[in-house]
């Protein structure tokens, strides 16, 4: 119960805290469509291109980037050490931050 009450009067502050913005520059490319913070470094994937793209997250500049057998790539995640591809679909593209390819999943969900 301790817990609760503890979460629940730090509510307010979470709810009413005013963003802040720590830096803003371009895109690296035209169709991006997700971003993933890990280890230091911005990573945006890119759905045209089909590239990862390892970003400076105080410049945006481009420290390298690779490209991914991925079609409409539409979304980006970090976990575990290892990037996250989605595409709309069930599966699950892995990256290991070094852009080697770490295989598929597939999710399956029921109602």
């Amino acid at each position: 119960m301790r817990t609760i009450i503890l979460l629940l009067g730090m509510l307010p502050a979470v709810l009413f805290a005013v963003p802040t913005v720590v830096a803003t520059f371009d895109a690296p490319d035209n169709d991006i469509t997700g971003l993933a913070y890990a280890d230091g470094k911005l990573y945006a994937v890119d759905k045209t291109a089909k590239k990862i793209y390892v970003l400076n997250p105080s410049s945006g500049s481009v420290e390298t980037s690779w490209s991914i057998d991925v079609k409409d790539a539409d979304g980006l995640a970090y976990a575990g050490e290892l990037l996250y591809v989605t595409n709309g679909t069930s599966d699950v593209y892995k990256f290991k931050l070094s852009g080697t390819d770490d295989g598929k999943s597939t999710l399956y969900c029921s109602g």
